[in-house]
Protein backbone atom coordinates (compact mmCIF):
# COMPACT_ATOMS: atom_id res chain seq x y z
CA UNK A 1 0.00 0.00 0.00
CA UNK A 2 2.05 3.28 -0.94
CA UNK A 3 1.07 6.81 0.31
CA UNK A 4 1.54 9.95 -1.10
CA UNK A 5 2.71 13.17 0.96
CA UNK A 6 3.17 16.77 0.73
CA UNK A 7 5.94 18.23 2.66
CA UNK A 8 4.92 21.22 3.41
CA UNK A 9 6.64 24.09 5.56
CA UNK A 10 7.65 23.48 9.10
CA UNK A 11 5.28 23.90 11.72
CA UNK A 12 5.51 27.68 13.11
CA UNK A 13 6.23 25.86 17.12
CA UNK A 14 9.85 25.11 15.62
CA UNK A 15 12.64 26.91 16.09
CA UNK A 16 13.77 28.98 13.57
CA UNK A 17 16.58 28.12 11.58
CA UNK A 18 15.75 24.28 11.84
CA UNK A 19 15.72 24.13 8.48
CA UNK A 20 18.86 24.79 8.14
CA UNK A 21 20.05 22.09 10.58
CA UNK A 22 24.20 22.30 9.58
CA UNK A 23 24.30 25.83 11.65
CA UNK A 24 23.65 24.40 14.50
CA UNK A 25 24.80 26.12 17.70
CA UNK A 26 28.18 25.65 19.24
CA UNK A 27 28.23 22.81 22.09
CA UNK A 28 27.54 23.69 25.41
CA UNK A 29 28.04 22.34 29.01
CA UNK A 30 25.54 19.68 29.55
CA UNK A 31 23.24 18.72 32.39
CA UNK A 32 22.21 15.31 33.09
CA UNK A 33 21.57 12.35 30.75
CA UNK A 34 18.08 12.02 29.67
CA UNK A 35 17.75 8.24 31.24
CA UNK A 36 16.74 4.80 29.22
CA UNK A 37 12.83 5.41 28.23
CA UNK A 38 10.44 2.46 28.96
CA UNK A 39 7.91 1.95 26.04
CA UNK A 40 4.70 -0.07 26.80
CA UNK A 41 2.75 -1.48 23.92
CA UNK A 42 0.06 -4.40 23.39
CA UNK A 43 1.87 -7.95 24.06
CA UNK A 44 1.76 -10.44 21.49
CA UNK A 45 -1.52 -12.00 22.43
CA UNK A 46 -3.31 -8.82 20.20
CA UNK A 47 -0.59 -9.75 17.32
CA UNK A 48 2.91 -8.80 16.66
CA UNK A 49 2.49 -5.24 15.04
CA UNK A 50 2.38 -3.21 18.50
CA UNK A 51 6.01 -4.82 19.09
CA UNK A 52 7.19 -4.16 15.00
CA UNK A 53 5.98 -0.57 15.26
CA UNK A 54 7.42 0.08 18.86
CA UNK A 55 10.77 -0.97 17.31
CA UNK A 56 10.26 0.49 14.51
CA UNK A 57 9.46 3.88 15.83
CA UNK A 58 11.96 3.92 18.49
CA UNK A 59 14.75 3.25 15.83
CA UNK A 60 14.23 6.77 14.45
CA UNK A 61 13.78 8.20 17.94
CA UNK A 62 16.93 6.58 19.25
CA UNK A 63 18.79 8.81 16.61
CA UNK A 64 18.11 11.44 18.79
CA UNK A 65 20.38 9.85 21.23
CA UNK A 66 17.85 8.24 23.18
CA UNK A 67 17.80 4.12 24.96
CA UNK A 68 14.82 2.38 25.16
CA UNK A 69 13.59 -0.34 26.93
CA UNK A 70 10.41 -2.26 25.17
CA UNK A 71 7.53 -3.73 27.37
CA UNK A 72 4.92 -5.74 26.69
CA UNK A 73 1.66 -5.40 28.47
CA UNK A 74 -1.26 -7.80 28.14
CA UNK A 75 -4.42 -5.80 26.87
CA UNK A 76 -7.00 -6.25 29.60
CA UNK A 77 -3.80 -5.21 31.49
CA UNK A 78 -2.62 -2.06 29.50
CA UNK A 79 -6.13 -0.56 29.89
CA UNK A 80 -6.48 -1.22 33.15
CA UNK A 81 -2.75 0.14 34.59
CA UNK A 82 -2.19 2.52 31.87
CA UNK A 83 -5.72 3.88 30.18
CA UNK A 84 -7.52 4.10 33.03
CA UNK A 85 -5.30 3.56 35.88
CA UNK A 86 -2.62 6.05 35.54
CA UNK A 87 0.55 3.71 35.47
CA UNK A 88 2.02 5.18 32.00
CA UNK A 89 5.81 5.21 32.85
CA UNK A 90 6.85 6.76 30.15
CA UNK A 91 5.44 6.10 26.89
CA UNK A 92 3.07 3.67 25.46
CA UNK A 93 2.46 2.86 21.14
CA UNK A 94 -0.67 1.06 21.13
CA UNK A 95 -4.25 1.20 19.24
CA UNK A 96 -7.59 2.51 20.25
CA UNK A 97 -10.41 0.99 18.20
CA UNK A 98 -12.68 2.22 15.35
CA UNK A 99 -16.03 1.45 18.01
CA UNK A 100 -18.90 3.26 16.42
CA UNK A 101 -19.37 5.90 18.76
CA UNK A 102 -15.91 7.22 18.07
CA UNK A 103 -17.23 9.04 14.93
CA UNK A 104 -18.31 11.54 17.21
CA UNK A 105 -15.30 13.59 18.33
CA UNK A 106 -15.76 13.98 22.01
CA UNK A 107 -13.88 10.78 22.42
CA UNK A 108 -10.61 12.05 20.86
CA UNK A 109 -10.88 15.02 22.08
CA UNK A 110 -12.41 15.03 25.67
CA UNK A 111 -12.11 11.19 26.79
CA UNK A 112 -8.12 11.18 25.67
CA UNK A 113 -7.15 14.57 26.27
CA UNK A 114 -9.26 16.52 29.09
CA UNK A 115 -7.79 16.99 32.35
CA UNK A 116 -9.16 14.33 34.56
CA UNK A 117 -10.57 12.44 32.21
CA UNK A 118 -10.40 8.91 32.74
CA UNK A 119 -8.85 7.69 29.81
CA UNK A 120 -6.25 10.53 29.48
CA UNK A 121 -3.90 8.26 30.40
CA UNK A 122 -0.93 10.39 29.09
CA UNK A 123 -1.72 12.52 32.25
CA UNK A 124 -1.79 16.10 30.08
CA UNK A 125 -3.84 18.98 31.55
CA UNK A 126 -4.53 22.02 29.93
CA UNK A 127 -7.04 23.82 31.19
CA UNK A 128 -7.85 26.22 28.65
CA UNK A 129 -8.04 23.59 26.30
CA UNK A 130 -10.48 20.97 28.94
CA UNK A 131 -12.59 24.04 28.65
CA UNK A 132 -12.98 23.89 25.32
CA UNK A 133 -13.47 20.13 24.58
CA UNK A 134 -16.13 20.69 27.53
CA UNK A 135 -18.21 23.85 25.53
CA UNK A 136 -17.96 21.60 22.14
CA UNK A 137 -19.98 18.74 23.85
CA UNK A 138 -22.94 21.39 24.30
CA UNK A 139 -23.28 23.05 20.95
CA UNK A 140 -26.02 21.54 19.56
CA UNK A 141 -25.76 24.12 16.33
CA UNK A 142 -23.32 22.02 14.11
CA UNK A 143 -21.65 24.57 12.29
CA UNK A 144 -20.78 26.10 15.34
CA UNK A 145 -19.29 22.79 17.03
CA UNK A 146 -17.39 22.18 14.05
CA UNK A 147 -15.80 25.22 14.42
CA UNK A 148 -15.30 24.97 18.08
CA UNK A 149 -13.46 21.20 17.48
CA UNK A 150 -11.10 22.70 14.66
CA UNK A 151 -10.33 25.25 17.21
CA UNK A 152 -9.31 22.45 19.66
CA UNK A 153 -7.77 20.38 17.34
CA UNK A 154 -5.27 23.74 16.85
CA UNK A 155 -4.82 23.82 20.59
CA UNK A 156 -4.03 20.10 20.89
CA UNK A 157 -1.58 20.49 18.00
CA UNK A 158 -0.10 23.55 18.87
CA UNK A 159 1.14 21.82 22.40
CA UNK A 160 1.93 18.07 21.19
CA UNK A 161 0.81 16.23 24.70
CA UNK A 162 0.31 12.86 21.99
CA UNK A 163 0.53 11.89 18.62
CA UNK A 164 -1.44 9.08 16.49
CA UNK A 165 1.11 7.78 14.36
CA UNK A 166 -1.43 5.34 12.37
CA UNK A 167 -4.64 4.64 11.01
CA UNK A 168 -6.24 0.92 10.89
CA UNK A 169 -6.88 -1.20 8.51
CA UNK A 170 -8.66 -3.93 10.25
CA UNK A 171 -9.64 -6.92 8.29
CA UNK A 172 -11.87 -10.33 9.06
CA UNK A 173 -11.97 -13.34 7.38
CA UNK A 174 -14.13 -16.45 7.77
CA UNK A 175 -15.07 -20.21 6.60
CA UNK A 176 -17.28 -18.94 3.32
CA UNK A 177 -18.03 -22.67 2.57
CA UNK A 178 -19.70 -22.74 6.31
CA UNK A 179 -21.11 -19.41 6.13
CA UNK A 180 -22.48 -16.46 3.94
CA UNK A 181 -23.89 -13.13 4.01
CA UNK A 182 -20.66 -12.03 6.55
CA UNK A 183 -20.99 -8.02 5.94
CA UNK A 184 -19.15 -5.34 6.32
CA UNK A 185 -18.98 -2.92 8.90
CA UNK A 186 -16.47 -0.11 7.82
CA UNK A 187 -16.08 2.25 8.43
CA UNK A 188 -16.12 1.10 12.19
CA UNK A 189 -13.97 -2.34 12.92
CA UNK A 190 -15.29 -5.71 13.32
CA UNK A 191 -16.31 -5.17 17.33
CA UNK A 192 -19.09 -7.15 18.78
CA UNK A 193 -22.02 -5.86 19.04
CA UNK A 194 -22.39 -4.49 16.42
CA UNK A 195 -25.32 -5.56 13.32
CA UNK A 196 -22.60 -6.53 11.03
CA UNK A 197 -21.07 -9.00 10.92
CA UNK A 198 -22.71 -10.54 13.69
CA UNK A 199 -26.83 -10.53 13.25
CA UNK A 200 -26.17 -11.34 9.33
CA UNK A 201 -24.14 -13.88 9.01
CA UNK A 202 -26.16 -16.72 7.67
CA UNK A 203 -25.11 -20.56 7.88
CA UNK A 204 -24.78 -22.62 5.00
CA UNK A 205 -24.96 -25.98 6.54
CA UNK A 206 -26.08 -27.55 9.96
CA UNK A 207 -23.31 -26.62 11.73
CA UNK A 208 -25.20 -23.61 13.59
CA UNK A 209 -22.92 -21.94 15.86
CA UNK A 210 -20.44 -19.20 15.11
CA UNK A 211 -17.23 -19.66 16.14
CA UNK A 212 -15.18 -16.35 17.00
CA UNK A 213 -11.31 -17.10 17.00
CA UNK A 214 -10.98 -14.63 19.63
CA UNK A 215 -8.39 -13.60 22.99
CA UNK A 216 -9.77 -13.92 26.18
CA UNK A 217 -10.39 -10.05 27.52
CA UNK A 218 -13.44 -10.36 29.29
CA UNK A 219 -13.47 -9.80 33.02
CA UNK A 220 -17.09 -9.99 34.27
CA UNK A 221 -20.65 -10.40 32.66
CA UNK A 222 -21.89 -7.28 34.66
CA UNK A 223 -21.91 -4.25 32.28
CA UNK A 224 -21.57 -2.21 35.28
CA UNK A 225 -17.84 -3.22 35.47
CA UNK A 226 -16.30 -4.70 32.12
CA UNK A 227 -14.20 -2.48 30.62
CA UNK A 228 -12.39 -4.16 27.79
CA UNK A 229 -15.10 -6.29 26.02
CA UNK A 230 -18.02 -4.13 26.36
CA UNK A 231 -19.43 -4.73 22.68
CA UNK A 232 -19.51 -8.35 24.02
CA UNK A 233 -21.72 -7.70 26.83
CA UNK A 234 -23.52 -5.72 24.48
CA UNK A 235 -24.80 -8.96 22.80
CA UNK A 236 -26.46 -10.08 26.37
CA UNK A 237 -27.77 -6.68 27.22
CA UNK A 238 -29.48 -4.20 24.78
CA UNK A 239 -29.07 -1.12 24.09
CA UNK A 240 -31.07 2.23 22.85
CA UNK A 241 -29.57 2.25 19.76
CA UNK A 242 -26.52 0.76 17.46
CA UNK A 243 -24.07 2.80 15.24
CA UNK A 244 -24.39 0.71 11.84
CA UNK A 245 -22.52 0.22 8.90
CA UNK A 246 -23.40 3.92 7.41
CA UNK A 247 -21.74 5.44 10.56
CA UNK A 248 -26.31 6.06 11.11
CA UNK A 249 -27.12 6.04 15.43
CA UNK A 250 -30.31 4.08 14.44
CA UNK A 251 -32.83 2.43 17.19
CA UNK A 252 -32.50 -0.56 18.83
CA UNK A 253 -34.27 -1.38 22.31
CA UNK A 254 -35.61 2.60 21.34
CA UNK A 255 -38.60 2.81 19.25
CA UNK A 256 -37.47 6.28 19.15
CA UNK A 257 -36.28 9.93 20.96
CA UNK A 258 -36.53 12.83 20.57
CA UNK A 259 -34.64 16.50 22.46
CA UNK A 260 -38.00 17.98 24.13
CA UNK A 261 -35.70 20.50 25.57
CA UNK A 262 -31.51 21.01 25.34
CA UNK A 263 -31.61 18.88 28.46
CA UNK A 264 -34.49 16.40 28.35
CA UNK A 265 -34.54 13.28 25.81
CA UNK A 266 -37.50 11.58 25.88
CA UNK A 267 -37.31 7.55 24.90
CA UNK A 268 -40.21 5.44 23.86
CA UNK A 269 -39.19 1.83 24.03
CA UNK A 270 -39.73 -0.88 21.48
CA UNK A 271 -43.27 -2.83 22.39
CA UNK A 272 -42.93 -6.55 23.06
CA UNK A 273 -39.58 -7.10 24.39
CA UNK A 274 -38.84 -9.27 27.01
CA UNK A 275 -35.89 -10.28 29.06
CA UNK A 276 -34.12 -13.59 28.57
CA UNK A 277 -36.28 -14.85 31.84
CA UNK A 278 -39.58 -13.98 30.04
CA UNK A 279 -40.32 -10.76 31.72
CA UNK A 280 -41.34 -7.28 30.04
CA UNK A 281 -38.91 -4.73 29.17
CA UNK A 282 -40.39 -1.58 30.30
CA UNK A 283 -39.93 1.68 31.41
CA UNK A 284 -39.65 0.82 34.82
CA UNK A 285 -36.32 -1.22 33.80
CA UNK A 286 -34.60 1.25 31.95
CA UNK A 287 -35.70 4.12 34.34
CA UNK A 288 -33.79 2.18 36.85
CA UNK A 289 -31.24 1.28 35.27
CA UNK A 290 -30.07 4.69 34.66
CA UNK A 291 -30.77 6.23 38.26
CA UNK A 292 -29.01 3.62 39.47
CA UNK A 293 -26.18 3.81 37.22
CA UNK A 294 -26.18 8.01 38.45
CA UNK A 295 -25.74 7.45 42.13
CA UNK A 296 -22.97 4.18 41.67
CA UNK A 297 -21.24 5.84 39.09
CA UNK A 298 -19.41 3.17 37.99
CA UNK A 299 -15.18 3.98 37.17
CA UNK A 300 -15.41 1.69 34.05
CA UNK A 301 -18.38 3.62 32.45
CA UNK A 302 -17.66 7.61 33.97
CA UNK A 303 -16.56 8.44 30.46
CA UNK A 304 -20.02 8.30 29.13
CA UNK A 305 -22.31 8.87 32.10
CA UNK A 306 -20.89 11.81 33.49
CA UNK A 307 -23.53 14.23 31.78
CA UNK A 308 -26.23 11.89 32.67
CA UNK A 309 -28.86 13.61 35.95
CA UNK A 310 -31.07 10.67 36.02
CA UNK A 311 -34.15 9.78 34.46
CA UNK A 312 -38.30 9.43 34.92
CA UNK A 313 -41.08 7.47 34.01
CA UNK A 314 -43.19 8.85 31.75
CA UNK A 315 -45.56 5.48 30.75
CA UNK A 316 -44.97 1.83 30.89
CA UNK A 317 -42.62 2.63 27.22
CA UNK A 318 -41.70 5.86 27.86
CA UNK A 319 -39.69 7.73 29.82
CA UNK A 320 -37.46 10.64 30.17
CA UNK A 321 -33.54 11.40 30.51
CA UNK A 322 -31.98 14.13 32.17
CA UNK A 323 -28.88 15.48 31.22
CA UNK A 324 -27.02 17.61 32.93
CA UNK A 325 -25.72 20.25 30.52
CA UNK A 326 -26.83 20.08 26.59
CA UNK A 327 -25.12 17.48 24.70
CA UNK A 328 -24.66 17.57 21.40
CA UNK A 329 -22.69 13.63 21.18
CA UNK A 330 -25.41 12.01 23.16
CA UNK A 331 -27.37 10.42 20.64
CA UNK A 332 -24.26 9.02 19.23
CA UNK A 333 -22.03 8.00 22.32
CA UNK A 334 -24.17 7.65 25.03
CA UNK A 335 -28.00 5.90 23.91
CA UNK A 336 -25.25 2.71 21.97
CA UNK A 337 -23.36 2.60 24.93
CA UNK A 338 -26.27 2.44 27.60
CA UNK A 339 -27.92 -0.50 28.60
CA UNK A 340 -30.88 -1.99 30.29
CA UNK A 341 -31.29 -4.23 33.55
CA UNK A 342 -34.39 -6.23 34.78
CA UNK A 343 -35.09 -4.35 37.44
CA UNK A 344 -36.46 -7.24 39.24
CA UNK A 345 -33.21 -8.97 39.30
CA UNK A 346 -31.28 -6.25 40.82
CA UNK A 347 -33.76 -3.34 42.92
CA UNK A 348 -33.21 -5.35 45.96
CA UNK A 349 -29.88 -6.81 46.16
CA UNK A 350 -27.70 -5.74 48.88
CA UNK A 351 -24.24 -5.83 48.30
CA UNK A 352 -21.79 -3.83 45.63
CA UNK A 353 -23.60 -4.07 42.41
CA UNK A 354 -20.59 -3.35 40.33
CA UNK A 355 -18.65 -5.76 42.15
CA UNK A 356 -21.95 -8.18 41.94
CA UNK A 357 -20.38 -11.87 40.14
CA UNK A 358 -23.77 -11.83 37.59
CA UNK A 359 -22.64 -15.57 36.65
CA UNK A 360 -22.24 -17.24 40.24
CA UNK A 361 -25.60 -15.88 41.22
CA UNK A 362 -27.19 -16.43 37.81
CA UNK A 363 -28.66 -13.15 37.08
CA UNK A 364 -26.17 -12.47 33.42
CA UNK A 365 -29.78 -11.74 32.05
CA UNK A 366 -30.49 -9.08 29.49
CA UNK A 367 -32.62 -8.31 26.73
CA UNK A 368 -30.07 -8.79 23.99
CA UNK A 369 -30.18 -10.69 21.08
CA UNK A 370 -28.04 -13.38 22.51
CA UNK A 371 -28.22 -15.03 26.33
CA UNK A 372 -25.43 -16.30 28.44
CA UNK A 373 -24.90 -19.76 28.26
CA UNK A 374 -21.26 -21.02 29.13
CA UNK A 375 -18.00 -19.14 30.35
CA UNK A 376 -15.21 -21.30 30.98
CA UNK A 377 -12.19 -18.82 31.41
CA UNK A 378 -9.58 -18.70 28.92
CA UNK A 379 -11.16 -21.43 27.18
CA UNK A 380 -14.60 -20.76 25.68
CA UNK A 381 -18.07 -18.19 25.79
CA UNK A 382 -21.00 -19.85 24.56
CA UNK A 383 -23.99 -17.13 23.67
CA UNK A 384 -26.82 -19.15 22.67
CA UNK A 385 -29.38 -16.76 20.85
CA UNK A 386 -32.55 -15.06 22.03
CA UNK A 387 -34.85 -15.98 19.57
CA UNK A 388 -37.67 -13.80 20.59
CA UNK A 389 -35.40 -10.82 19.92
CA UNK A 390 -36.79 -8.19 17.80
CA UNK A 391 -33.43 -8.74 15.38
CA UNK A 392 -32.53 -12.57 16.47
CA UNK A 393 -29.48 -13.70 14.19
CA UNK A 394 -30.42 -16.69 11.90
CA UNK A 395 -28.27 -18.97 13.58
CA UNK A 396 -28.12 -20.68 17.24
CA UNK A 397 -25.31 -19.13 19.05
CA UNK A 398 -22.10 -17.84 19.40
CA UNK A 399 -18.83 -18.89 20.58
CA UNK A 400 -15.88 -16.35 21.86
CA UNK A 401 -13.10 -19.15 21.71
CA UNK A 402 -10.11 -17.89 23.87
CA UNK A 403 -7.44 -18.95 21.85
CA UNK A 404 -5.36 -15.71 22.60
CA UNK A 405 -1.74 -16.13 20.19
CA UNK A 406 -2.24 -15.59 16.25
CA UNK A 407 -0.78 -19.02 15.84
CA UNK A 408 -3.77 -20.32 17.77
CA UNK A 409 -6.30 -18.44 15.77
CA UNK A 410 -4.33 -18.94 12.47
CA UNK A 411 -4.60 -22.69 12.97
CA UNK A 412 -8.48 -22.76 14.34
CA UNK A 413 -9.31 -20.78 11.32
CA UNK A 414 -7.19 -23.82 8.77
CA UNK A 415 -8.83 -26.38 10.55
CA UNK A 416 -12.31 -24.98 10.39
CA UNK A 417 -12.34 -24.65 14.61
CA UNK A 418 -12.73 -20.85 14.02
CA UNK A 419 -15.69 -19.45 11.69
CA UNK A 420 -14.55 -16.10 11.65
CA UNK A 421 -11.58 -14.04 13.14
CA UNK A 422 -11.57 -9.86 13.10
CA UNK A 423 -8.21 -9.33 15.39
CA UNK A 424 -5.32 -10.40 16.85
CA UNK A 425 -4.43 -12.49 13.58
CA UNK A 426 -2.38 -9.17 11.84
CA UNK A 427 -4.51 -8.20 8.91
CA UNK A 428 -1.38 -9.39 6.83
CA UNK A 429 -1.80 -13.14 7.59
CA UNK A 430 -5.78 -12.98 7.34
CA UNK A 431 -4.92 -11.76 3.42
CA UNK A 432 -2.65 -14.70 2.66
CA UNK A 433 -4.64 -17.13 4.82
CA UNK A 434 -7.53 -16.25 2.25
CA UNK A 435 -5.31 -16.21 -0.80
CA UNK A 436 -3.94 -19.72 0.10
CA UNK A 437 -7.16 -21.59 1.05
CA UNK A 438 -9.94 -21.77 -0.97
CA UNK A 439 -12.84 -22.33 1.84
CA UNK A 440 -11.92 -19.14 3.62
CA UNK A 441 -12.76 -15.12 2.19
CA UNK A 442 -11.20 -11.46 3.79
CA UNK A 443 -12.42 -8.49 3.67
CA UNK A 444 -10.39 -5.36 4.46
CA UNK A 445 -11.72 -2.60 6.55
CA UNK A 446 -10.58 0.61 6.19
CA UNK A 447 -11.37 2.88 9.47
CA UNK A 448 -10.91 5.43 12.19
CA UNK A 449 -8.80 3.00 14.64
CA UNK A 450 -5.88 4.89 15.77
CA UNK A 451 -2.25 3.65 16.54
CA UNK A 452 -1.21 6.57 18.79
CA UNK A 453 2.03 7.20 20.77
CA UNK A 454 1.66 8.50 24.22
CA UNK A 455 4.07 10.78 26.57
CA UNK A 456 3.48 10.91 30.68
CA UNK A 457 3.33 14.86 30.40
CA UNK A 458 3.71 14.77 34.36
CA UNK A 459 7.42 13.52 34.15
CA UNK A 460 10.43 14.23 32.22
CA UNK A 461 11.87 15.12 29.77
CA UNK A 462 8.19 14.71 28.99
CA UNK A 463 7.05 18.35 30.45
CA UNK A 464 9.14 20.06 27.84
CA UNK A 465 7.15 20.72 25.25
CA UNK A 466 10.04 21.47 23.33
CA UNK A 467 10.95 17.59 23.62
CA UNK A 468 7.53 16.57 22.79
CA UNK A 469 7.30 18.35 19.77
CA UNK A 470 10.92 17.06 18.99
CA UNK A 471 9.81 13.75 19.35
CA UNK A 472 7.20 14.07 17.08
CA UNK A 473 9.15 15.41 13.94
CA UNK A 474 11.47 12.41 14.54
CA UNK A 475 8.57 9.89 14.10
CA UNK A 476 7.95 8.30 11.24
CA UNK A 477 4.61 7.22 10.42
CA UNK A 478 5.17 5.78 7.03
CA UNK A 479 7.54 3.32 8.66
CA UNK A 480 5.52 2.48 11.11
CA UNK A 481 2.83 1.65 8.51
CA UNK A 482 3.90 0.05 5.98
CA UNK A 483 6.70 -2.25 8.15
CA UNK A 484 4.70 -2.06 11.77
CA UNK A 485 1.62 -3.16 10.14
CA UNK A 486 2.67 -4.49 6.69
CA UNK A 487 1.07 -2.13 4.90
CA UNK A 488 -2.69 -2.41 6.68
CA UNK A 489 -2.33 0.92 7.96
CA UNK A 490 -2.05 4.39 6.79
CA UNK A 491 0.10 7.42 8.07
CA UNK A 492 -2.64 9.37 10.69
CA UNK A 493 -2.83 12.72 10.22
CA UNK A 494 -2.12 15.57 12.33
CA UNK A 495 -3.95 16.26 15.67
CA UNK A 496 -6.03 14.16 17.86
CA UNK A 497 -8.90 13.83 15.81
CA UNK A 498 -8.73 10.91 12.74
CA UNK A 499 -9.13 12.14 9.69
CA UNK A 500 -11.89 9.87 8.37
CA UNK A 501 -13.96 11.83 10.61
CA UNK A 502 -14.31 13.89 7.57
CA UNK A 503 -16.21 17.17 8.45
CA UNK A 504 -14.85 17.14 12.16
CA UNK A 505 -10.75 17.10 10.83
CA UNK A 506 -9.34 20.07 10.84
CA UNK A 507 -7.36 19.58 7.47
CA UNK A 508 -5.63 23.12 7.96
CA UNK A 509 -3.61 21.50 10.37
CA UNK A 510 0.27 21.97 8.81
CA UNK A 511 1.87 18.07 8.13
CA UNK A 512 4.78 17.50 10.14
CA UNK A 513 7.36 16.44 8.13
CA UNK A 514 9.38 13.33 9.64
CA UNK A 515 13.35 14.61 9.57
CA UNK A 516 15.64 13.33 12.53
CA UNK A 517 18.39 16.11 11.53
CA UNK A 518 15.52 18.89 12.25
CA UNK A 519 14.40 17.19 15.41
CA UNK A 520 18.03 17.29 16.47
CA UNK A 521 18.86 20.64 15.77
CA UNK A 522 15.37 21.70 17.24
CA UNK A 523 17.06 19.99 20.43
CA UNK A 524 20.13 21.61 20.65
CA UNK A 525 18.22 24.96 20.18
CA UNK A 526 16.33 23.96 23.40
CA UNK A 527 19.53 23.75 25.11
CA UNK A 528 19.79 20.24 24.95
CA UNK A 529 23.39 18.57 23.99
CA UNK A 530 25.34 15.03 23.49
CA UNK A 531 28.18 13.50 24.80
CA UNK A 532 31.32 12.14 23.21
CA UNK A 533 28.78 8.79 23.06
CA UNK A 534 25.94 10.62 21.38
CA UNK A 535 23.79 10.18 23.94
CA UNK A 536 21.22 13.21 25.36
CA UNK A 537 21.24 15.38 27.99
CA UNK A 538 19.37 17.76 29.46
CA UNK A 539 19.99 21.20 29.18
CA UNK A 540 22.22 22.54 31.86
CA UNK A 541 20.49 23.87 34.58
Amino acid sequence: MKNAFRRLALPVWLPVGIAAFGNVAAAQELGERVPDLQIAYYAADMGPMYEQSARVLSEEWSKLGLTFRMQPVQFSTFISNIMVGGGLEDMAVFTVGADPDRVDPTYWLHDLGACGARRNGAKWCDEAYSAKVREQREMVDQTQRIAAVKQAQQHFYDTMPWWPATNTVYGMVWNSDKWENVTSPAPVAAHEGLIDPWLSAKPKTDDRWFDWAHYEDVTTYNPLAEEGAVGWLRFVYDTFAKNNSKGETIPWAAASWEFTEPTNVKITLRQGMTFHDGEAVTADDAVFTINKVVELQPPAMSSRIANLAGAEKVDDLTFNIKLKTPDASFVTTVLPYAFILPEHLWANYEGDMVARDVVADGVAIGSGPFRFKTWRINEIHELETFKEHFQAPGYDGVRRLALGQADAIRSAMLSGTGDIATMVLPVAAMSDLATQNNHLDFLEIPSHGSMLVWLNNQKAPFTDPAFRKAMRVATSKERAAVEGWLGFAVPAGEGPVPKQLGMWYNADLPEITFDIEAARAALEQAGYGWDAQGRLHYPKK
